[in-house]
C-alpha cells in the first residue's frame, strides 16, 4: 500500500471517529426491525397461551381417566 493510500485511509478513520458527542446524542437510534420485533412478541404472547391451554386439557383429561 503506497503512503498515499494509508494517509488517505488515515484522515477518513479520523473523520469518521471525530464525531462530536452531542450529535451523537443528538440522534436517535433507528428501529431497526421494529415490526419484526412486535410480531416475534406477539407469536411468544401466544406460544405462551397455547401452552397454558394445553396443560389444562391434559390435566382435564387426566382426571377424566382416574
Amino acid at each position: 500500500m503506497s503512503y498515499r493510500h494509508l494517509t488517505l485511509s488515515t484522515l477518513l478513520l479520523l473523520a469518521a471517529c471525530g464525531q462530536s458527542q452531542q450529535e451523537k446524542a443528538v440522534t436517535p437510534p433507528p428501529k431497526l426491525f421494529e415490526e419484526q420485533q412486535q410480531a416475534l412478541e406477539q407469536a411468544k404472547t401466544a406460544n405462551t397461551i397455547q401452552q397454558e391451554q394445553d396443560e389444562k386439557q391434559r390435566k382435564a383429561i387426566e382426571q377424566q381417566t382416574q
